[in-house]
């Protein structure tokens, strides 16, 4: 039996709100502006990231670039990492 590695661990614990590629949710008083998913305050379509875990798309204030997902995502990367032991050197993402 192959062990699993951390990433595929991690993505079993992120519940997935919406595919890759799927649009945000407009905001329905305007033309030009979405919400994002964690805060739903309403910005342009530029000011979202989409997460490549669980598909929310999220604001600036609701974005981790530590690890380039939503604040929701981070959480349970963070808590991963801390169940597994690993520590803050051995979990950089990007340089």
């Amino acid at each position: 039996m192959q062990k699993e590695d951390l990433l595929s661990r991690i993505r079993k614990d992120i519940q997935h709100v919406r595919r890759q590629g799927d649009p945000p949710d407009r905001d329905p008083a305007s033309f030009s502006r979405f919400s994002c998913d964690l805060c739903n305050g309403t910005f342009p379509k530029r000011e979202l990231r989409q997460c490549s875990l669980c598909g929310r798309w999220a604001c600036a204030s609701c974005w981790t670039e530590k690890y380039y997902t939503c604040k929701a995502c981070s959480g349970v990367i963070t808590l991963r990492l801390a169940t597994e032991g690993l520590g803050e050197e051995e979990t950089r993402v990007h340089p």
